[in-house]
C-alpha cells in the first residue's frame, strides 16, 4: 500500500505535470484571494451607516442570494460547463468589491440608500459563494482519473488549503493602507482568476488535441 510520503510525493509530480490541475489549483488561489475582504463588507456597512441590528438583513440576504442561485448555477454546470461555470463565478466576484468602492467614493453624494446597496451586494455575495463551491467541486471531478477522484481531491485541498487565510492578508492590507485597498485588492485577484480560467481553456486544448 502507498505510505503518506508516497501519496505526498505523488500530489507534487501531479501538480508538476499535469497544467489544468496546477491552473486549477492557481484559479482557486485567486478566488481565495478575491474573498480576502469578505470579513470586512460588514466593517463597510456599518461605516455607510447601517445600524448594527441591521446587519443580521445583510447576512440575511447573503443566505438569499446563496439558495436563490443554487438552481441558476446547477443548471449552468451542467448545461455548459464546468469551466464556464468557474469563469461565469469569478466574473461575478468582481462586483461586490467594485460596487464597496464605488459607495465609498461616492456616497457623500448618494442619497440614504445604504441599506438596500449593502443587501444587494451581499446577495451578490451569496451567489458568488455558491456558485464557486459548485463550479470547483465540479470542475475537480471532470478533470480527475476515475480511479483517482479520492487522491485528486486531497491533493486539491491540501494545495489549496493556503487561499482559506486571506481574510489574515486582507487585515494585513487594512492595517497598512486602508479599507478601500482591501476592496480594491479583491477586484483584481478576481480579474486575475478570469484570466486563470481563460487559460485553463487552452490547457484543455492541448490535453485534447497534444502536440506530436
Amino acid at each position: 500500500s502507498m505510505s503518506f510520503r508516497s501519496f505526498l510525493r505523488e500530489g507534487l509530480e501531479v501538480f508538476q505535470r499535469d497544467p489544468r490541475f496546477r491552473l486549477f489549483v492557481v484559479a482557486r488561489w485567486l478566488d481565495g484571494t478575491a474573498m480576502m475582504a469578505l470579513p470586512f463588507y460588514v466593517i463597510a456597512a456599518t461605516e455607510a451607516g447601517i445600524a448594527t441590528t441591521d446587519v443580521a438583513m445583510l447576512l440575511g440576504a447573503q443566505t438569499i442570494g446563496a439558495l436563490v442561485s443554487n438552481p441558476v448555477w446547477g443548471w449552468w454546470g451542467d448545461r455548459v460547463g464546468k469551466r464556464s461555470l468557474l469563469g461565469a463565478t469569478a466574473l461575478v466576484a468582481l462586483v461586490a468589491p467594485l460596487l464597496t468602492l464605488l459607495w465609498l467614493s461616492t456616497a457623500t453624494v448618494i442619497p440614504d440608500t445604504s441599506l438596500a446597496w449593502f443587501a444587494a451586494m451581499f446577495l451578490i455575495l451569496g451567489a458568488v459563494g455558491n456558485g464557486s463551491n459548485i463550479a470547483h467541486l465540479g470542475y475537480l471531478w471532470e478533470i480527475s482519473p476515475d480511479a483517482r477522484r479520492p487522491a485528486y481531491s486531497g491533493y486539491f485541498n491540501a494545495f489549496a488549503a493556503p487561499a482559506a487565510l486571506s481574510p489574515i492578508l486582507g487585515a494585513v492590507v487594512i492595517e497598512a493602507a486602508g479599507l478601500p485597498v482591501v476592496f480594491a485588492a479583491s477586484a483584481l485577484a478576481a480579474v486575475a482568476q478570469c484570466l486563470a480560467v481563460r487559460r485553463l481553456r487552452h490547457a484543455e486544448e492541448k490535453a485534447a488535441f497534444p502536440c506530436p
